[in-house]
């Protein structure tokens, strides 16, 4: 079986992608042209960091509630609804003019974060939904190709489309874009939920989020990894633009190269997925092994091509990592479950993003990049480490069937 002969099976799953796609795309176009608008009215640092607060804040509180209510009513329809709602959001920055319109950016801004924080656990919990369980693995591969296209399409157009076409065509696309990933949404067909499911679902949903992540062994040390995971994954994202700007002088255009060569090694990972039959979660800790000394190796880098090809590998390492961990992840979490899990996941690693890119800055006052690329690599290797000790003594057949019963 290959990424292609499932991806042609199923057929309710390649709604759910281009949906992702075109939103994802669309949602880029709002970033670069939204901190273009941000700049050109304000010309203040402050106020952009203030958006990036903005943005950030809805996950630690919105997100874990969109994960329940993914639990508990229709993934579809709440997916549907929260695509319909962010469009007047983004189209209400049209009518931003000057700086007193400030509140309407921060506004627009707040409520598609929230509208993001609802839809990502509510989407990641549609897939086993959607997906029989031996192909999940295939899929979260293909998820892959969406994040890395996303990446590549969206950033570089955004920009071109906002330089040449303004600001408001970027948003009034992105309105268009919510739209039609509506309209696919809409289309997709849930398998038919049993009465007995039903009520299972009805009488799992009084388990308190805080009692089905102690109640395992197994999601605690889950826990800890999308804890952690994201206080280098947020450096790394800093260092990249340091990389292509400073270390190797090469400007926009450097910055542009280095965002790419992240998609390119994502999208890599997914060609390789069918390679993989057994040990997930041992083969995801290796490749966080592998992605932490590729990150030692960027440190080394002579030349700026040197420096693409290892940035390659570091997200081709980390895009099977990630589809290792993500199809654990499904496969062991209950389905009645999954939406409150995925959503305190998404709390808990966007806390730990804002804490990492908040703290990059006071980093590279103390560090030279080549020296906090070294650093965020041994970082990496030591939470490998603390990873294989938090999984060496976890069975996790027992602990999904003890987790169930829990339930």
């Amino acid at each position: 079986m290959t990424n292609w002969t499932v991806w042609k099976q199923e057929a309710n799953y390649q709604k759910l992608f281009w949906a992702g796609v075109i939103n994802g795309i669309g949602n880029r176009f709002t970033q670069v042209a939204l901190l273009a608008l941000l700049y050109h009215v304000t010309g203040s640092g402050v106020a952009i960091g203030l958006l990036f607060a903005i943005r950030m804040a809805p996950f630690f509180f919105i997100a874990p509630i969109g994960g329940m209510l993914a639990d508990r009513f229709s993934k579809k329809a709440i997916l549907v609804a929260v695509d319909l709602l962010r469009v007047p959001a983004v189209l209400g920055l049209l009518f931003v003019r000057e700086a007193g319109d400030l509140w309407i950016v921060y506004a627009s801004a707040f409520l598609i974060a929230a509208g993001e924080a609802i839809y990502s656990p509510a989407r990641m919990s549609a897939i086993p939904a959607l997906v029989k369980s031996d192909r999940l693995i295939y899929v979260n591969a293909i998820e892959q190709v969406m994040i890395g296209a996303v990446l590549i399409i969206g950033s570089s157009t955004g920009g071109i489309l906002a330089y040449f076409l303004g600001n408001n065509a970027a948003f009034m696309i992105n309105g268009l874009t919510f739209l039609l990933s509506a309209y696919l949404i809409s289309r997709m067909v849930f398998p038919a939920v049993s009465e007995e499911n039903r009520k299972k679902t009805k009488t799992s949903a009084a388990v308190s989020p805080a009692r089905l992540i102690l109640g395992s062994s197994a999601l605690i040390a889950f826990f800890i990894m999308m804890l952690t995971m994201p206080l280098a994954n947020g450096i790394d994202n800093i260092l990249v633009s340091i990389y292509g700007l400073e270390v190797f002088d090469m400007g926009e255009l450097g910055v542009g190269f280095m965002y790419g060569a992240l998609g390119v090694g994502l999208i890599l990972s997914s060609f390789f997925s069918h390679m993989i039959k057994k040990g997930l979660l041992i083969l995801a800790i290796i490749f966080i092994a592998l992605e932490g000394t590729s990150h030692i190796i960027l440190s080394l880098a002579p030349s700026f091509y040197t420096a693409l090809f290892t940035v390659v590998l570091i997200t081709f390492a980390g895009g099977l990592g990630n589809i290792c961990l993500d199809t654990v992840m499904m496969k062991f979490i209950p389905r009645s479950k999954q939406g409150t899990f995925f959503g305190l996941m998404q709390m808990v690693s966007n806390l730990s993003l804002a804490i990492s890119m908040g703290a990059a800055g006071f980093l590279l006052e103390i560090f030279d990049p080549r020296t906090l690329s070294l650093i965020i690599g041994l970082s990496y290797l030591i939470f490998t480490i603390m990873y294989a000790l938090l999984f060496s003594r976890v069975d996790l057949v027992k602990e999904k069937r003890e987790l169930i019963r829990g339930i």
